[in-house]
């Protein structure tokens, strides 16, 4: 399993944002985190985001598998994942 760089690419890449597991309440409170993070450097390595969680470790607020986009993923496929739920569980399942 590769590691995922924290980069502004891997981020517009990536699909967790369409997830069915990652609810509308989960998005609005990430989404000042997120904005933030698309402007920033992303040299942050203690920024926790609510998104590209392959990268960035599980969700704080997602609690409930809906449905997983992970194996559809660009990100995923390119760094050769092979998990899915990185979500729910950091380093996924």
């Amino acid at each position: 399993m590769g590691k995922v760089p924290k980069t502004r690419e891997n981020l517009k890449r990536c699909m967790c944002k369409d997830c069915p597991s990652y609810t509308f309440a989960c998005k609005m409170m990430g989404a000042p985190g997120n904005i933030i993070l698309l402007f920033s450097t992303m040299d942050d390595e203690k920024l926790h985001a609510e998104t590209m969680f392959c990268a960035y470790e599980k969700s704080q607020c997602i609690n409930e598998e809906k449905g997983c986009l992970c194996p559809e993923c660009e990100v995923s496929r390119e760094y050769d994942l092979g998990r899915v739920y990185f979500c729910t569980e950091t380093d996924g399942k």
